[in-house]
């Protein structure tokens, strides 16, 4: 994590990142010693019964996604682990598709029967999943936040972005589409209005940033796959029931061709 955040940080982005300036074990714990980050988050200037994202907030995390994707994968973002795991996201291959393939066959090995029982088609959607990843086509991988949303962005007070935190859930190198895929369906997860709000700005992010929308919602379903059980593995969360509704969207129905 020390030397992710030191690649991120000497890309001369412009808003702060984390720099680990220590690392100390106190009772058994590792506990690192960092540099203060400023500014407010970006998840004050949003509301729970939100009905729309205000283009303000929309834009500054179009910059910061947009920052992100110049940031170049570098060997030590792919010694990284995600999720729970232990070995690296990367171990075993030189190419992001295949990692996040590898990946997504570890978690329907562990959790496919969770997944089943909640959707009975769920093998036609996946193979339908991985088809589509497969015929995407290949992007400069850079550096990958992965879990980028209002409490990860610091902002001033012209909404600005001053500083991204917390890499670490889902952070690796890889293709830059699936970063903008995750942050803009995660902007706004359990509110009234999130399915409305999630497809405005997945259109949004994919007209600022040049990315196919079919491309960035086949990368959230991959999300949804990778991370349904991330916190239980009984799926008795309201992350796996909100990963559930992203695999089985009308949207993604359409680009499955189900």
């Amino acid at each position: 994590m020390q030397g992710f955040y030191a690649d991120v940080a000497r890309a001369g982005l412009p808003f702060a990142t984390p720099v680990i300036l220590g690392v100390e074990e106190v009772d058994g714990v590792a506990v690192t010693f960092e540099q203060e980050l400023h500014g407010e988050p970006l998840q004050k200037r949003l509301a729970f019964e939100d009905a729309q994202l205000d283009p303000a907030t929309v834009n500054c995390v179009v910059e910061v996604l947009r920052a992100l994707a110049t940031v170049p994968g570098t060997d030590t973002m792919r010694e990284m682990p995600v999720l729970d795991e232990e070995r690296p996201f990367w171990a075993g291959t030189h190419d992001f598709r295949t990692a996040l393939v590898a990946l997504l066959e570890r978690r329907v090995a562990r959790f496919g029967g969770v997944l089943r029982s909640h959707m009975p088609d769920f093998d036609r959607r996946y193979m339908g999943i991985l088809e589509k990843l497969d015929g995407l086509d290949n992007v400069p991988t850079a550096v990958i936040h992965g879990d980028l949303f209002g409490e990860n962005i610091l902002v001033d007070e012209k909404l600005r972005p001053v500083s991204v935190l917390d890499f670490g859930f889902l952070s690796t190198a890889g293709d830059p589409r699936l970063d903008a895929s995750i942050a803009a369906v995660i902007m706004n997860m359990y509110g009234p209005h999130a399915a409305a709000i999630a497809a405005a700005v997945t259109d949004r992010f994919a007209a600022e940033l040049g990315y196919a929308v079919e491309a960035m919602l086949v990368y959230g379903a991959a999300y949804a796959v990778a991370t349904s059980n991330a916190f239980t593995p009984d799926g008795s969360d309201g992350h796996f029931r909100w990963c559930v509704a992203q695999l089985t969207q009308a949207r993604l129905t359409a680009v499955l061709d189900l």
